[in-house]
């Protein structure tokens, strides 16, 4: 069985005045997925992604296939959100 793959926006704009998921902690939420992924043994894999097109609701997550985005990210939601995602597997 192929791992579901999370997304994670990195972005970060130019104009500091622009949101972006970069400036918003994308990098620490991707850095907590990817310890708690190999710490719990999940079947997922975390890869960054330098735009989602979404940067105004970030920062985004996306799990493919067919998992659809998670706007707003912070890392106090990552173990809750980890499990929904583990449990629909």
């Amino acid at each position: 069985m192929r791992p579901k793959v999370i997304t994670v926006c990195i972005n970060h704009r130019a104009n500091p005045d622009v949101p972006s998921c970069g400036a918003r902690g994308a990098d620490a939420i991707a850095n907590l997925l990817e310890r708690e992924i190999a710490a719990q043994g999940l079947l997922l894999k975390v890869e960054r992604f330098n735009c989602l097109g979404k940067c105004e609701l970030g920062p985004n997550l996306k799990v493919s296939p067919a998992g659809g985005f998670c706007h707003g990210a912070s890392v106090e939601m990552i173990p809750q959100w980890l499990e929904q995602i583990s449990s629909a597997t």
